[in-house]
């Protein structure tokens, strides 16, 4: 069993339709830990102000695009912030491309929860796998999304989990990954 109190922030990060959010979910409940998800934080506020953007919001080549990135995630990072100064340590989920390449975005987000520790859990698939996934789900924000390139390794430590995996192994596999670092 893995104790609460020892546990890192969980920052589940991959590509649209790895399946980050399936499983920053039951991470969560499984260890009964907060959620932050970029997407249920930040989307409500953005879809109203879509008409004065000129949205839709999560259009990345819109020509708000920058300071909307980084809006959501300082608002992601304040939020896990005031969680970790009360002693908690919430699950992450959000793409994290920026901050999965090592620079100031991944400095920010380590400082932000500080002192607590973090572990990445980076789920991904092959681009097949996302875009069927997506277009499965049927989202907006997908319809004109094109195939990804293959995932770049993350830069920062982490811990990959194939997104073809059931949610109940992929939760084994990060339960196994928390208890071998907590032996260390």
């Amino acid at each position: 069993m893995i104790d609460r109190d020892q546990l890192p922030v969980l920052v589940v990060a991959g590509a649209a339709g790895s399946g980050k959010t399936t499983l920053g979910r039951e991470l969560a409940r499984s260890f009964g830990v907060p959620l932050l998800d970029l997407d249920t934080l930040t989307n409500p506020l953005l879809d109203e102000l879509d008409s004065i953007t000129g949205g839709p919001h999560w259009n990345s080549a819109g020509p708000h695009s920058e300071r909307i990135r980084v809006g959501r995630y300082a608002v992601l990072l304040a939020a896990a912030r005031d969680l970790v100064e009360i002693g908690q340590r919430p699950v992450l989920i959000a793409p994290f491309t920026r901050e999965l390449a090592a620079g100031a975005e991944w400095d920010r987000l380590v400082s932000s929860v500080a002192p607590a520790a973090t572990m990445v859990v980076h789920v991904d698939g092959s681009p097949e796998l996302l875009a069927r996934r997506r277009a499965a789900r049927g989202a907006a924000r997908d319809a004109r999304r094109p195939m990804d390139a293959p995932a770049e390794k993350p830069l920062v430590p982490h811990l990959r989990v194939d997104a073809e995996l059931s949610t109940l192994l992929q939760v084994d596999l990060v339960g196994q990954a928390l208890q071998d670092q907590s032996r260390r």
